[in-house]
């Protein structure tokens, strides 16, 4: 009898857990992410620009997601990079992603020149 009754919970406790994991995995990828690429080219900068200044807007955005996070890092994800010397079908590099809704996105291009003014009329600080 005990021995029995003493199995019987670990598995049945280790099924809930493994179904609230299943559950809340199902609502994390619900949330879109973006990648500060995708983000440039929504509030409607030019592809060229994008290429140019994208990797500094991204230095800017994850140190506002630092700063209002607390310092912990944001999601990253794998993006191939166009054509070049050495790589003719590209390569692939880490990046970083955020929710859609993250403040971090218009106070990082707020904060960097080239992106400001694409966020001018989005973006109003904290007083």
């Amino acid at each position: 009898m005990t021995s029995k009754a003493r199995t019987h919970r670990p598995r049945r406790t280790a099924a809930i857990l493994r179904d609230r994991r299943r559950e809340n995995r199902a609502q994390r990828d619900m949330i879109e992410r973006v990648k500060v690429s995708d983000f440039l080219t929504m509030l409607g900068m030019p592809e060229d620009e994008i290429d140019r200044y994208g990797s500094w807007a991204g230095k800017h955005i994850v140190n506002a997601y630092r700063a209002a996070n607390f310092g912990h890092e944001p999601r990253k994800t794998r993006k191939r990079t166009k054509p070049c010397k050495g790589y003719p079908a590209g390569r692939w590099i880490k990046v970083n992603v955020y929710r859609v809704s993250d403040p971090a996105l218009l106070a990082g291009c707020a904060t960097y020149k080239r992106t400001a003014p694409f966020v001018q009329g989005l973006y109003a600080p904290a007083a």
